[in-house]
C-alpha cells in the first residue's frame, strides 16, 4: 500500500506510531510541540533523531534546542547532519513517511506539504538504509552539556542584523491565503453554570441569541468597552458545553468596531433578548455562518490547543517567542469573554470550520431573517 498524504498530518503521524517500537525521524527543523506530541503518543522503546545543528536555526526560533532537550531527557539519540534537507519518518520494519513536512508546526499543520505513506517493504527497507547512511555520518551522539554550551554561544551572539539588501519573496503564503492580513477572534456564549450537552441544536442556540448580529459582554468594572475589535476583524462564536466540557465554534461573522452611542443594549433589545440586560455592551457583526447541526458535530477548541499547544492563541505564541516555554494555553480562556487567535490557530480553525460546514451544511439565510436583528448598521 502507497497512499498520498496531503492534510491531517498529525493524525496520520500519531496513527502510525501505534505498536511502534522504534521510531526514526530525519527532519532538519524541530520544535516543541512536535516533540510534545511524539511523547504523549509513543509507547515505544526507542527514538532515533537526525536533524541539523546549525545555530543560525536555532537563534532564529526555525529550530528549537529545549525540543532536543525534552528528547534526551527520555534517552532518545540525536544526530547531525550538516546540509540535511529531508524529511522521513519510520514505524520499526511497518511503514515509512517520505515527506516535504518538517517535525514543525509548521510542516505539520500550516504549510501546503505533501507526502508520502507506504508499508511496501521494498520501500521501507530503501528508507531505513538511506537512514543508516546518514546516521554513520556523525559518530557521536548530542548530549546535554552540548546544548548548554550551544546555548551560551548563541546568548553571547551579537543580534541578528537584517540586510537592507535582501531582496523580496513574491510566493502566495498558504496561511496567508486562508486568513488573508485579518486578525481572528473567539467570542465565548454561556456561563460555566449553564453549560449545554454535545446534543444541543445551534438553532436553538440562536433563537433567543444574539450572536446572529451581536456579540455581547457584560458591563464590567469602569464601563469597559471592547475596543480591539476593528471592522473586518473574523469572528468565531463558541458556546461552552459539558460532558466533556469544552468550547465548541458554531458560528463566524466580520466584526465592526464598537461605537460608545449605538453599540448599547436598547430596551426593544433587552425586550426581545432579556438577558441582553446584564450583558448589555455589544460588538456588532455582519455576514453570520452558522453550523446546521448539533454541538458534537462543530469544531472543538480543546482540539485546536491540543494540536498548536502554544501556537494557539496570540498571546501564548508571543510568550513562546519570547523564550518562555512553561506555558498552558488552556489558561488563557480562564475568566475571558474572549481571546484572540495566532495566525496558525485561525487558519485551523478556518479549515475546520469549513469542513464541519460542508459536511453537515449552514443554517440558512431565511431562517435568520426571521429572528430579531438588532440595530440596523448603515
Amino acid at each position: 500500500m502507497i497512499k498520498t498524504i496531503q492534510e491531517n498530518w498529525l493524525e496520520e503521524f500519531i496513527s502510525e506510531l501505534e505498536g511502534t517500537n522504534t521510531v526514526c525521524i530525519v527532519s532538519p527543523f524541530i520544535t516543541d510541540n512536535m516533540v510534545k506530541h511524539l511523547l504523549d503518543n509513543f509507547k515505544g522503546q526507542t527514538i532515533k533523531v537526525l536533524t541539523r545543528y546549525n545555530l543560525n536555526d536555532f537563534r532564529s526560533g526555525v529550530s528549537s534546542l529545549t525540543a532536543l532537550e525534552s528528547l534526551l531527557k527520555v534517552k532518545a539519540q540525536i544526530k547531525g547532519v550538516l546540509g540535511l534537507h529531508s524529511k522521513l519518518y519510520l514505524f520499526d520494519y511497518k511503514s515509512v513517511m517520505i515527506t516535504s513536512a518538517n517535525f514543525t508546526n509548521g510542516g505539520f499543520f500550516n504549510n501546503k506539504e505533501f507526502g508520502l505513506l507506504s508499508d511496501e517493504s521494498k520501500t521501507i527497507n530503501e528508507s531505513h538504509f538511506y537512514f543508516n547512511c546518514l546516521w554513520g555520518i556523525d559518530g557521536n551522539l548530542l548530549n546535554k552539556n552540548q546544548i548548554l554550551e550551544w546555548k551560551n554561544i548563541i546568548t553571547n551572539a551579537k543580534p541578528l542584523i537584517k540586510s537592507d539588501k535582501e531582496l523580496p519573496d513574491y510566493g502566495v503564503s498558504y496561511q496567508k491565503s486562508i486568513i488573508k492580513d485579518r486578525r481572528y477572534f473567539i467570542k465565548f456564549f454561556g456561563k460555566n453554570d449553564n453549560r449545554l450537552t454535545l446534543n444541543h441544536k445551534i438553532t436553538d442556540e440562536l433563537k433567543g441569541g444574539c450572536s446572529h448580529f451581536a456579540l455581547s459582554f457584560s458591563r464590567a468594572k469602569n464601563d469597559a468597552r471592547p475596543r480591539r475589535y476593528k471592522n473586518g476583524d473574523i469572528v468565531f462564536m463558541a458556546r461552552m458545553t459539558r460532558e466533556p466540557n469544552d468550547y465548541v465554534i458554531f458560528g463566524r461573522a466580520i466584526a465592526y468596531t464598537h461605537d460608545n452611542i449605538r453599540d448599547i443594549a436598547s430596551k426593544e433589545d433587552i425586550k426581545h433578548i432579556p438577558w441582553l440586560k446584564e450583558w448589555p455592551i455589544l460588538v456588532r457583526v455582519k455576514n453570520p455562518v452558522f453550523i446546521d447541526s448539533i454541538y458534537g458535530n462543530c469544531p472543538k477548541l480543546f482540539k485546536l490547543i491540543e494540536e498548536l499547544d502554544y501556537d494557539s492563541f496570540a498571546s501564548t505564541k508571543i510568550k513562546y517567542d519570547n523564550g518562555i516555554r512553561n506555558i498552558k494555553p488552556k489558561n488563557t480562556l480562564m475568566r475571558k469573554g474572549d481571546v484572540i487567535l495566532s495566525d496558525s490557530g485561525a487558519q485551523w480553525l478556518e479549515i475546520a470550520f469549513q469542513k464541519a460546514i460542508t459536511k453537515e451544511g449552514k443554517v440558512e439565510q431565511a431562517l435568520i431573517d426571521t429572528l430579531y436583528q438588532g440595530k440596523k448598521i448603515d
